[in-house]
């Protein structure tokens, strides 16, 4: 049995009213918003953070460059060590620095790490169309984007070692890439912060 083209087209809108829309700018307005709210932070060690005095490791380096740039602070230390000399035990001084966040106290903040910046929308590369999972419904991007607000101290040549810092510097040429999500939850579109259908 033939429909007839009125009641087939009324089937196909209804069809098409269940789906919601979204636009590529309005995609792209979403995503620059979420990544702009989350604060990017270097964490290359937990604090404090305890090296030999004489040390001219990587380690050593990016911690006296954060010194200089006033993110951490150091103090002296000197502790008698062990160590082996000729199969005999011998008791030795040993000094360092133990570094940490200004104002520390010793003590290790819940929030560690340093702000370098956030991140911003390059360019939406590929955005699907909607699709249902349970009773959401998501939108998959693959993004360009880089980071912006870029901190002073992460110039500095001593962290040229870095890579995550040293790809941040160069992101606006050399864009990072990603895939994000947006959910629809009946109302409103919204960024989403993980896998579609996965709380």
């Amino acid at each position: 049995m033939k429909l007839p083209i009125i009641t087939f087209l009324l089937l196909l809108s209804g069809l098409a009213w269940g789906q919601p829309f979204l636009g590529e700018n309005h995609a792209a307005s979403l995503i620059d918003q979420a990544l702009q709210r989350k604060d990017l932070k270097w964490l290359p060690f937990p604090m404090p953070y305890a090296v030999e005095r004489a040390s001219q490791g990587k380690d050593s380096r990016f911690l006296s460059a954060l010194v200089d740039h006033g993110l951490l602070e150091r103090k002296k230390e000197t502790k008698m060590v062990t160590v082996e000399v000729n199969g005999a035990k011998r008791r030795k001084v040993q000094v360092g620095w133990v570094y940490n966040y200004p104002g520390a106290d010793g003590q290790t903040p819940t929030d560690e790490g340093f702000y370098y910046g956030y991140g911003r929308l390059k360019t939406v590369m590929e955005i699907s169309t909607p699709y249902q999972i349970g009773q959401y419904y998501y939108v998959e991007a693959y993004i360009q984007w880089y980071v912006d607000d870029q901190q002073e101290w992460i110039h500095d040549a001593a962290f040229d070692g870095a890579r995550t810092l040293r790809r941040s510097r160069e992101s606006y040429e050399k864009p990072f890439e990603k895939r994000v999500y947006l959910q629809y939850d009946g109302d409103s579109w919204a960024f989403w912060d993980g896998k579609p259908g996965i709380l």
